[in-house]
């Protein structure tokens, strides 16, 4: 009988186990949850950029120096939307024509010849045509070179402060660089420009019926191969900028949007292939698995962890305090992130270790265990009497009560200790005075 049973047992054992390998084997996702693949990307120069909030999601050597080349045309197009009207004409001179060598990207353009604002950035992102990019520089600044002054000016209030450009086009010059971060950084004001992502996201063929000078009709289509009909066709792809010269190697910063999440991805140094898969493979990992957490969704807890007393000695002049987000404030999460789970830091603005936006009081920097998961700043403000207080507000804060309610408690609490606590004997070696 006994033996029976252990046969019996055996079975048992053996099917249990034959079971749970078919579902190891079956069913993988059973078997293990498991954090989805990181793309094998094989830049070495490379930025992933949240376009909303400038959180930079992935990197590589993101502030080592590196050559543009062609992106450059996209600061240059920035400042011509900027300080144009794209009605108004551009009448090229001999410097622009004669600026570019043989063999380097152009539009044909004519000594004397005249385009609009518009028809000449299409002519600069689509057809990366150099003397275009000369042609705007001096319509608008009157020489490249001070016209590069205003491209420099533009980087510092960008925050781009390790780059450095000479010329409106990208060619060569060791003094004309940027790294990969300043460059996404330069695509983030580029993506809020709705005017110049009409023509940076353009798919189809773009005419440039005759001129002053040419009494042909010339056709252009974008070099970037991301949109609609182009060698790496990527279905979220809203445009990009291509570059290339022998120092810089292949350059490529493209844009991305996937319901509310706008992406930036910037390579350089790269391969010419490479450039545009390891984009697409990131932006699909960003795409298929993060999620927008806005942070007014939520009850954030946080006006019990803000320092009242930080925020007497930061605004003056009023009683009334307001905490608030800034408005949409969100924070990028992993697919499924339960939003209570996270840890949340705070950090004040007079701290060497605040990384909150310029004007905010403090910032909260949220963790999923060691991984930080993003960043949202506070701001601070005086509220006026009768105000309503709008969506973004975290709490509100009366100082006068707050610091009438401490001393309050303050003095509730010596008084329980005066009767509570047990009477002793005075020491001889006299007595130390406590500091509240």
């Amino acid at each position: 009988m006994n033996k029976i049973k252990s046969i019996r047992s055996y079975i048992k054992k053996s099917s249990a186990l034959m079971l749970a390998c078919l579902m190891v084997f079956s069913f993988p996702a059973l078997a293990a949850a498991q954090e989805p693949v990181f793309p094998d990307v094989v830049s070495d120069y490379i930025v992933v950029m949240d376009a909303d909030s400038g959180e930079v999601l992935f990197s590589r050597n993101p502030d080592e120096r590196v050559y543009p080349a062609s992106t450059t045309k996209l600061l240059t197009a920035l400042l011509t939307v900027e300080n144009c009207d794209l009605t108004d004409t551009v009448t090229f001179s001999e410097a622009a024509v004669g600026s570019i060598k043989a063999g380097y990207a152009n539009a044909s353009i004519a000594v004397g010849e005249e385009l609009t604002v518009e028809q000449s950035l299409y002519c600069l992102i689509l057809r990366s045509a150099n003397e275009v990019a000369y042609g705007l520089a001096e319509h608008i600044a009157g020489s490249v070179s001070s016209f590069s002054i205003l491209m420099n000016d533009k980087l510092a209030q960008l925050g781009a402060v390790n780059s450095h450009f000479t010329n409106a086009s990208g060619l060569h010059d060791s003094t004309h660089y940027t790294t990969t971060y300043d460059m996404a950084l330069i695509a983030q004001a580029v993506f809020n420009n709705k005017a110049l992502m009409k023509i940076v996201g353009y798919s189809g063929i773009y005419t440039i019926p005759e001129t002053n000078k040419r009494n042909f009709i010339r056709y252009y289509r974008h070099r970037y191969q991301m949109l609609e009909g182009g060698t790496y066709e990527y279905k979220y792809s809203c445009g990009g900028k291509t570059g290339y010269t022998e120092e810089a190697g292949n350059t490529l910063v493209s844009f991305a949007q996937k319901d509310d999440l706008r992406l930036i991805c910037v390579v350089m140094k790269g391969d010419e292939e490479a450039r545009y898969t390891d984009t697409a493979a990131l932006f699909d990992y960003y795409f298929n698995n993060y999620t927008k957490l806005y942070v007014g969704g939520y009850d954030t807890g946080l006006g019990s962890s803000i320092d009242a007393l930080d925020i007497v000695g930061t605004i003056t002049g009023s009683s009334n305090i307001t905490l608030k987000t800034a408005t949409n404030a969100y924070i990028l999460a992993p697919n499924g992130t339960d939003y209570a789970s996270l840890d949340k830091i705070i950090t004040y603005a007079d701290s060497p270790a605040y990384v909150g936006k310029s004007g905010g009081f403090a910032v909260v920097s949220y963790y999923s265990g060691s991984k930080k998961v993003g960043d949202v700043t506070i701001y601070a403000q005086p509220t006026p009497a009768n105000s309503v207080i709008d969506k973004g507000e975290i709490k509100y804060i009366n100082i006068k009560y707050i610091l009438a309610g401490a001393g309050a408690i303050l003095v509730i609490t010596g008084i329980i200790i005066l009767i509570v606590k047990p009477r002793r004997k005075k020491p001889t070696y006299g007595s130390r005075n406590i500091r509240f």
